[in-house]
């Protein structure tokens, strides 16, 4: 067991990390959607808060990168921006089709969005 979590250990900390700043995003998504009664601008204020925890603890913690910031920070933004929009854009739509709580179209969403997060960091962020 001990030589999978090793093998695994960057990966189960992205998990980590990326289920901590799903929380954020998703409570902070519910507060501003039931606040400003608007997804995409929801989405957008979640996702900058809940970004900035996780580029900090997948840089640090995660990836332990030793890159400077700012040539990081810059790719991770526009990664981030696309991810944002592309959730903003599919839950948005969905939702006119599907009657159900944007929150739980969110979810599906943003978990395929993870994964190619993953490998766009992995390979292209903080190599």
């Amino acid at each position: 067991m001990k030589e999978v979590i090793n093998k695994y250990q960057v990966f189960l900390k992205y998990i980590i990390v990326a289920i901590l700043s799903f929380i954020i995003d998703i409570i902070l998504f519910n507060l501003f959607n039931k606040l400003i009664l608007n997804i995409i601008y929801a989405t957008i204020i979640a996702r900058i808060i809940s970004s900035l925890f996780n580029f900090l603890m997948n840089k640090n913690k995660v990836f332990k990168s030793n890159k400077k910031y700012a040539k990081e920070f810059i790719k991770y933004l526009i990664l981030v921006i696309m991810q944002m929009f592309l959730s903003a854009f599919l839950v948005d739509t969905l939702a006119r089709y599907i009657l159900i709580n944007p929150t739980f179209i969110k979810i599906p969403v943003d978990f395929v969005i993870f994964i190619i997060n993953y490998l766009v960091q992995k390979f292209l962020i903080f190599s």
